[in-house]
């Protein structure tokens, strides 16, 4: 006997539906289907999801067709927890790859082709906003946004589109897709269909777009050009005697420039950026040509981030809590999060890395070097980061949020550039090596000098204690002011002042002199990886002028 769709309850074994397909979709990351999806439809009415896992999502495709009537025996049923549901049934159709479907003849005139569940747009801020089921909006396309990319919270390059729907009383209505459901709408779709073009989009989430609603598109986002449907009659009897055009929408202003724009756009001095007004500037993008004399391990290279937004934990060991999903219900993943000690040559400040670029500029995730290659610590710097120090790059950056704990804003590293020309006129400087040890730095707000550091990652020695002599003049020495080193020190803190009779050249660098090092001392560290021993917080990975003196 037939099951009634309304009737079917969660956790349940099912012999028998008749149903008509209404919907189907089929999420994708990166080109790959995750699943097979598919919406039933009955003759009371009734509407349940159905839904197959990725390694069946190919065999449904191939026997489900959106629109026909099917016959569907032995399965099981499971409770509705999707983030966004298309209906609200309690419970999905588990579709396996023992569960039989076979089509039946032509569908009754009682199911309809489509499903939809539309909302006013005047009403749809105020009662789908913060709702897990998805919200169906019907209109004109009015215009339509050329795809782009765009540069998401300063880590991910995605691909956008926009469109504008306008219902008869002319209210308007924002739809945004992202990734693969932007690069799905087909373009030339768009001249075969007859004007006005009315369009159905289902499956979308409500958003908040300055002051209007905005539906965003998600993994179940569907739409359909004039569809054959009642509402539809209104919208072309009242267009008829009108004459619209589809409309463009200009770019973003987010929209990402090409990379030799990227790599030149607004292009600042360290000694710039200190003196901008981060509120002034905060939506402004701008690069500085520097690069990286050490990082700053007061907070470590990595923390632990939320597992479902990869924000920082905050909160004791085993009490971590994520300020947007409270608690984690997961384990925390290791996520990059370090600051940057950067100059130009004639000033210091902090950059803040973090997130996907500095995985992008590391060449590895904080979670692989944690876990695979057991750098632990957050406070014992892995080779991968060593090696890009003192290299010049092209950063592009960006103003944070007020921190009230600093009472300052960061500058946040957007994406980092190889800098081109420099690459053409001279050899890269080797890693590590190339460190000028007796060049001086003056940091940003502070006359104070410090030495670029040369990090401690090399393998202890093996050397037999009992055949280290001291020589007798050390032995009978004793302690004594170094005014060589005072003296170094002023001549760096005197080459640093700045002049203000000369005017920085923001496309000019200094680059760090090279370190005339012995051939045959031990490298500073090996290959493989191999975690360096394990520094305490207060250690500094600088070698003091006093160590030097002593090797």
């Amino acid at each position: 006997m037939t099951i009634h769709l309304h009737s079917i309850k969660k956790y349940v074994f099912y012999p028998l539906i008749r149903a008509r397909v209404c919907r189907v979709w089929i999420p994708k990351q990166n080109g790959q289907a995750i699943n097979f999806n598919c919406l039933f439809v009955d003759r009371e009415g009734g509407a349940i999801q159905g839904s197959a896992k990725s390694r069946d999502a190919a065999h449904f495709s191939s026997i489900i067709t959106e629109g026909e009537y099917y016959e569907v025996k032995n399965f099981y049923t499971f409770e509705n927890r999707y983030i966004n549901a298309v209906v609200g049934h309690e419970a999905v159709i588990d579709l396996k790859s023992d569960t039989k479907v076979t089509r039946l003849n032509s569908p009754p005139l009682s199911i309809p082709r489509y499903y939809f569940n539309f909302t006013d747009f005047a009403h749809i801020l105020n009662k789908e906003k913060g709702s897990r089921l998805l919200t169906d909006a019907l209109g004109r396309l009015k215009a339509i946004q050329p795809i782009e990319k765009i540069l998401v919270l300063g880590q991910t390059l995605e691909d956008k589109r926009e469109f504008i729907l306008e219902n008869i009383r002319g209210d308007e209505l924002r739809i945004t897709l992202w990734g693969d459901i932007a690069r799905s709408f087909d373009d030339a779709s768009l001249a075969e269909q007859d004007s006005p073009l009315i369009v159905a989009f289902a499956g979308f989430r409500v958003s908040e777009f300055r002051g209007s609603a905005n539906l965003i598109g998600t993994a179940a986002s569907v739409w359909y050009f004039n569809p054959d449907i009642p509402e539809l009659l209104a919208y072309k009897h009242y267009y008829a005697q009108m004459a619209v055009d589809l409309q463009q929408l200009p770019p973003s202003s987010g929209a990402v420039l090409s990379l030799q724009t990227q790599m030149n756009e607004n292009r600042r001095t360290i000694r710039e950026i200190l003196c901008m007004d981060p509120y002034e500037h905060k939506n402004e993008r701008f690069t500085c040509k520097a690069f990286i004399v050490d990082y700053d391990l007061f907070k470590g290279w990595w923390c632990q981030s939320c597992p479902d937004c990869n924000k920082p934990l905050s909160g004791l060991p085993n009490n971590l809590r994520c300020t947007e999903h409270d608690y984690p219900t997961s384990a925390p993943v290791p996520w990059f999060r370090l600051n940057c000690i950067v100059s130009d040559g004639q000033d210091v400040t902090n950059f803040l890395l973090s997130g996907k670029t500095a995985e992008y500029f590391f060449n590895a995730s904080a979670h692989h070097l944690v876990f695979d290659k057991q750098f632990t610590d957050p406070f014992t710097v892995p080779p991968q980061l060593i090696e890009k120090l003192n290299k010049t790059k092209i950063f592009q950056l960006r103003f944070g949020a007020y921190k009230s704990v600093l009472a300052r804003c960061e500058i946040y590293v957007c994406n980092i550039f190889d800098d081109i020309s420099i690459e053409a006129s001279i050899n890269p400087p080797s890693p590590i090596k190339n460190i000028d040890t007796t060049a001086s730095i003056t940091s940003a707000g502070s006359s104070r000098t410090f030495t670029p550091p040369t990090p401690n990652v090399a393998d202890p020695l093996n050397v037999d204690q009992s055949e280290i002599q001291t020589p007798a003049s050390q032995q009978q020495t004793s302690p004594q002011k170094d005014t060589s080193h005072d003296s170094c020190r002023r001549q760096s803190k005197r080459a640093l002042t700045f002049n203000d009779v000369d005017p920085q050249d923001s496309t000019q660098l200094h680059h760090p002199k090279p370190l005339n090092t012995d051939s045959s001392k031990e490298p500073l560290y090996k290959d493989d990886d191999t975690p360096t021993p394990q520094l305490s917080k207060k250690q500094h990975l600088s070698v003091s002028s006093s160590d030097k003196k002593t090797n």
